[in-house]
């Protein structure tokens, strides 16, 4: 017991015995957990709950002692109960934590990989009309206009990320690159992703042609999104398509053909880690949201069935 001091016993220091310490980075790890099933980075985490990102961190890590108002802001930020992150217990099997840490081992590609094997073996909760639908893709495939339709289509807003970029910075994305470097382009991207993941429970996300490239970046994608490679090529502005299917809003330097053609080829390996595949060659716009809707109606059906 500690020395008393004027009369009084001291209490001693909480959060230092073993079993403290334990159930710290049991906490810690639910709050991180509940984080990434959000998509949510530890940023936009910290904006939404109001605490900062290094407490975040050290609480994640199990070193930080959080008081239950703290507690309570993350939880609210997380949409669940206090109850859910501070129940004394973890009920996990450990065949499932053993299969955490060995994907937390993981590089960023063979995790990737590794989440397209277990989507395929185990399915996921298909996407529906609440959820968010990502677009990805080269420049001139047309996702600009698909989003927009599909947005309407589907009654839920639409977002571009360069254009969420844009507002971050002040300026478009050809100045960020030109004045900034192409290092501050990947961080506020990726950035704003994840606020954009953060606070739109439901949309179409339409991105720019080089995100697979960020794998970090592209993981939240994918992670957060029902995430649709569209590919293919207009020759007009016809068909609904517009002007903006053939020059892209990632046109933020002049490419000629064979340049595009070898960025296709980089590319392709992580364009087909999407969910789905639509080709918008020779198709309306209306065509092509009709082979979305068809896309994510058979990832519905498929998961009926994995849960029968």
């Amino acid at each position: 017991m500690a020395k008393p001091t004027n009369g009084l016993v001291s209490e001693p220091r909480r959060g230092t015995e073993p079993g403290d310490e334990a159930y710290l980075r049991l906490v810690g790890e639910r709050v991180r957990v509940m984080r990434l099933q959000m998509g949510m980075s530890r940023k936009a985490l910290s904006q939404t709950s109001g605490v900062s990102e290094r407490y975040l961190a050290e609480l994640e890590r199990g070193s930080g002692n959080a008081s239950l108002l703290v507690l309570r802001s993350i939880a609210e930020a997380l949409g669940t109960r206090v109850q859910e992150i501070t129940v004394d217990e973890d009920d996990r099997p450990i065949d499932k934590t053993l299969a955490i840490q060995h994907l937390e081992n993981l590089g960023a590609s063979q995790a990737a990989e590794a989440r397209q094997l277990l989507v395929g073996r185990f399915g996921r909760k298909a996407p529906t009309s609440v959820a968010r639908i990502a677009l990805v893709g080269m420049r001139g495939a047309g996702k600009a206009a698909l989003a927009s339709a599909l947005g309407r289509a589907l009654g839920v807003p639409s977002v571009d990320l360069d254009t969420e970029v844009e507002r971050a910075s002040g300026i478009e994305v050809a100045e960020v690159f030109a004045v900034h470097g192409a290092d501050v382009f990947k961080r506020l991207q990726h950035e704003c992703l994840g606020n954009v993941l953060n606070s739109l429970p439901r949309g179409v996300i339409n991105t720019g042609g080089g995100i697979v490239m960020e794998r970090d970046t592209y993981d939240l994608l994918l992670a957060g999104c029902f995430v649709i490679w569209v590919r293919g090529s207009h020759e007009d502005a016809g068909n609904g398509w517009g002007v903006e299917a053939i020059e892209g809003k990632d046109n933020f330097a002049s490419e000629v053909h064979p340049q595009l053609e070898a960025a296709l080829a980089e590319r392709t390996p992580l364009y087909e880690l999407a969910d789905a595949v639509i080709d918008t060659t020779g198709l309306s716009v209306e065509g092509a949201v009709s082979q979305v809707l068809t896309a994510i109606g058979e990832k519905a059906a498929q998961q009926q069935e994995t849960a029968a």
